[in-house]
């Protein structure tokens, strides 16, 4: 396995392009990472249009991001094989057709859940195949010493349209039909392959068979893994269900290590990115990072609906605050990073991102977005500060050859950190949550075993049950209503402690102790 930079007979260092790469990667990626949050704010729309299940309207958003999450790594090796720019055309054009075919789903109720569930695999397909060879593309596009500066951008793009994604579906539903949330991206990948083929993109590419027993193994491992922790909250970790996806998802993942350290031409050379210790604390860090990244997003939306009242459209502004400071933040880490190394910034913003998820939590149960700025926009720096640094010192580990595999490597951390950190701070919502409604109706004398069946048919139902209780005549109703959302705000101030404490054992026990000092110097 090649280390952190080709040797003088390996393939000539690429013709930089900067920012010009820019005009076709941007709308590329920005499609991926806008459907992983604009169909959550519109699956109520769909479910009643279509008529659709309550496990059909939850594979909706499950079998996107599952599908993401169980093939990206792969999608990473077969850049490396087949060229990055090949990969990333294969990529939009998979993800734009699934679009169209999501936005054709029948309105026949038989056929809709099917129909929809499968073209949202077949969306988490292509994404997966683009998203490494997309990063790979920019990184490569930029000098070693202005990679920072040049993926900061990339980054904030790519953080932003994950944010305005319940923006972006809540207006499209609300004024036009929920089918344009996913038509919008047929005309932004045909923009996306037009301008791929007017920039000279740096490409190289390493020709070898695809190691298809691995890619199946991979593929089987990561997925039963990531299913089992993404429905822990519906299916209860104690489950069988629960249990036996995770297990036999483990199990799996071993039988591929053991089976790739004997295949030639592994899809993933395990021991070499075990072995580059600088390349495995970034991953580390990554993987603690987005556990919190997503469900800062996730929760912090529904907060703002939730128990601050707001509809979705201007929870989905209010939560862009954490991007204001982001925006500043991740360009000064970009250049920090150019200038001294990944660990100063990664280090700062772990702490800072710790201490403002603390305050955050800390004003939650204020219900106001106004008293929520001062931790919105610490956590905001400290992600920014964050977010680059990271992720270009990862892959600038490996030469331009392995780069691929690597962004496979980071890019599964990335997805399978997002998976564990909406699921555990999930449970904890869901878990303070009911404790508060079964409180408030065991104080109108409600026997233990009959308040908790109320109480969690509440939260299965949601907001909508608790906006009924808080209309109904009589004091339980307009109790209920209040509790659920004063209860949701308490279950926040958990779950966003919780992620603070995330952030500091990333800060303290990863990245200052074992992140290497100093700037990445090698060259391709």
């Amino acid at each position: 396995m090649e280390a952190a930079a080709t040797s003088a007979s390996g393939p000539k260092a690429p013709s930089y392009q900067r920012y010009r790469v820019m005009w076709p990667l941007v709308p590329a990626m920005a499609m991926v990472m806008i459907d992983f949050t604009i169909v959550s704010i519109s699956v109520t729309t769909i479910q009643k249009d279509l008529s659709l299940s309550a496990t059909g309207a939850q594979w909706t958003v499950t079998a996107y991001a599952l599908a993401t999450a169980a093939v990206i790594a792969l999608g990473g090796r077969l850049g490396d094989i087949i060229g990055h720019k090949r990969i990333v055309a294969i990529g939009v054009v998979v993800f734009a057709v699934a679009s169209l075919l999501c936005g054709l789903t029948p309105d026949t109720g038989s056929v809709a859940e099917p129909w929809l569930i499968v073209f949202r695999t077949a969306q988490g397909v292509g994404g997966a195949l683009l998203i490494p060879s997309t990063t790979v593309l920019v990184l490569n596009s930029f000098p070693p010493d202005e990679r920072g500066k040049g993926l900061s951008l990339f980054f904030i793009v790519a953080g932003l349209f994950t944010a305005i994604g319940p923006i972006a579906g809540s207006y499209l539903t609300e004024y036009w039909t929920w089918r344009a949330i996913f038509w919008i991206n047929v005309p932004v990948a045909i923009f996306a392959l037009a301008e791929m083929r007017l920039v000279s993109l740096a490409d190289v590419r390493q020709p070898g068979r695809i190691d298809w027993r691995g890619a199946f193994l991979l593929v089987v491992g990561l997925g039963l893994t990531v299913l089992g922790i993404q429905e822990s909250t519906a299916w209860g970790w104690g489950s069988p269900a629960t249990i036996g996806s995770i297990a036999v998802g483990l199990v799996v993942l071993v039988v591929f290590c053991v089976v790739e350290a004997r295949t030639d031409g592994p899809i993933i050379d395990v021991g070499a990115m075990v072995r580059n210790r600088p390349f495995f604390v970034d991953t580390v860090v990554i993987f603690l990072f987005f556990s919190v990244w997503i469900a800062i997003f996730f929760f912090g939306s529904m907060y703002f609906q939730i128990a601050v009242g707001q509809p979705p459209s201007r929870a989905g502004f209010s939560i862009l605050t954490v991007f204001y400071p982001f925006f500043a933040t991740s360009r000064i880490g970009g250049v920090m990073l150019d200038r001294v190394g990944a660990k100063v910034p990664t280090v700062v913003g772990l702490l800072v991102t710790a201490v403002g998820m603390g305050i955050w939590a800390y004003e939650l149960p204020d219900l106001s977005h106004s008293d929520t700025l001062v931790g919105m926009l610490v956590t905001g720096a400290g992600l920014g500060l964050v977010m680059s640094p990271v992720n270009t010192d990862a892959l600038n580990r490996f030469g331009l050859r392995q780069r691929g595999e690597a962004s496979g490597v980071v890019q599964t951390a990335r997805n399978f950190g997002s998976a564990v950190g909406v699921a555990v701070l999930g449970t904890i919502v869901l878990t303070v949550q009911q404790d508060r409604i079964e409180d408030l109706l065991h104080k109108f004398g409600l026997p233990t075993g009959r308040a908790d069946d109320i109480a969690e048919k509440i939260l299965q139902s949601g907001s909508r049950v608790a906006d009924q209780a808080g209309q109904a005549a009589g004091p339980i109703g307009e109790a209920v209503g209040h509790t659920f959302q004063q209860g949701f705000a308490d279950a926040c101030q958990s779950a966003f402690a919780a992620g603070g404490a995330i952030m500091f054992v990333a800060f303290l026990v990863v990245a200052l102790a074992f992140m290497q000092p100093g700037r990445e110097t090698a060259t391709e």
